[in-house]
């Protein structure tokens, strides 16, 4: 069976998608770029086809993962049948002509321990592991939370209060704006293993007007009314909560605040019956994994993070407003070798 590389049409979606979910399937905590192949920042998009057939046997998708063009992420997926490495290799070569041409400071991609041929794929091709996300699960009813209870009493002698975003907003008409400051000031020091001269902190605010947020499991501390840490829920899968983003101000750390937090979402969760909580940090971000482990955290699988340096280079030149360049797409033709 002879195969091509082409562009990806917007008939191939389905597809895709199913060859996306076979390759993340039951992988809690780890999203596809299939889930926003048509966003602005998809830079290239690509697929192994049958000539004969249509048959879709692989994709590959770029994105701009840190704007404008500082890091790039590449998802390379086939058929777990599929192991024409020739074709695949040419498919990572056609990505890799666009990579260069973008020119960021570097490439990454995401995978799983247990995606041996995956790895040393990548390591070929010059990529190493970056840092791991450590995914951990707690099964809420049987945690032993007791010996942590009293720490919000603690923080309370010193004037800082635990709230719910649904409290705030019925008592604070300014509940959302000071919620963005917060979490613009608290976005710098999330961990990032950029060089420091290409770090950008998130200007995101958006995310706290999705409709999965959960105001009664969104927890905020006040100190003397000032918003200086959070943590919130959301619904996950099989009657289950994620906890997501945790921030303290930098003058409010080792207090107990980011403990605290999660302990209230924690009772909050055990009070409407959720069975467990899923959560996860990055293994170089050893204060989050303490927090987490004391809480009793477990945890049950990871995924690697590795990446290629592209171009190190501190000052470069980007395209005009930050657009790549519309390439003619180019069909390769690969004969059958079985």
């Amino acid at each position: 069976m002879q195969h091509l590389i082409r562009e990806y049409e917007v008939h191939d979606f389905d597809q895709v998608l199913r060859i996306s979910k076979s390759f993340y399937d039951g992988k809690e905590g780890s999203f596809s770029l299939v889930d926003n192949i048509m966003s602005a920042r998809m830079i290239e998009k690509y697929v192994i086809a049958e000539i004969e057939t249509g048959l879709i046997q692989g994709y590959a998708l770029i994105t701009e993962q840190i704007h404008p063009g500082i890091r790039l992420r590449l998802e390379l997926v086939v058929k777990n049948e599929f192991n024409e490495w020739e074709i695949i290799h040419d498919l990572y070569n056609k990505m890799e002509q666009v990579i260069n041409i973008a020119a960021p400071y570097s490439i990454e991609v995401r995978l799983f321990p247990e995606n041996t041929n995956e790895i040393n794929f990548f390591e070929g091709k010059g990529f190493s592991e970056n840092h791991r996300m450590v995914k951990q699960i707690l099964d809420v009813q049987s945690a032993n939370i007791d010996s942590y209870l009293h720490i919000e009493s603690e923080l309370n002698k010193n004037g800082i209060i635990i709230r719910t975003l649904a409290e705030e907003q019925s008592s604070r008409p300014d509940c959302m704006k000071l919620l963005e400051q917060l979490v613009l000031e608290t976005n710098i020091d999330f961990p990032d293993e950029l060089p420091s001269h290409l770090r950008r902190p998130r200007t995101d605010t958006s995310w706290l007007y999705r409709s999965e947020i959960i105001p009664e499991a969104f927890f905020i501390a006040l100190h003397k009314g000032r918003y200086v840490g959070y943590t919130h829920y959301s619904s996950g899968p099989n009657h289950a909560f994620t906890q997501s983003f945790t921030a303290v101000c930098r003058e409010f750390r080792n207090l107990g605040i980011a403990t605290s937090l999660k302990l209230k979402g924690i009772l909050y969760a055990k009070s409407i019956g959720i069975d467990s909580i899923y959560t996860s940090n990055r293994s170089t971000n050893d204060s989050m994994a303490r927090v987490n482990e004391k809480l009793g955290w477990m945890k049950y699988d990871c995924e690697l993070r590795m990446q290629k340096l592209v171009s190190a280079q501190q000052d470069r030149q980007l395209y005009p407003n930050n657009c790549f360049p519309t390439k003619h797409p180019i069909q390769y033709i690969i004969p059958d070798i079985s």
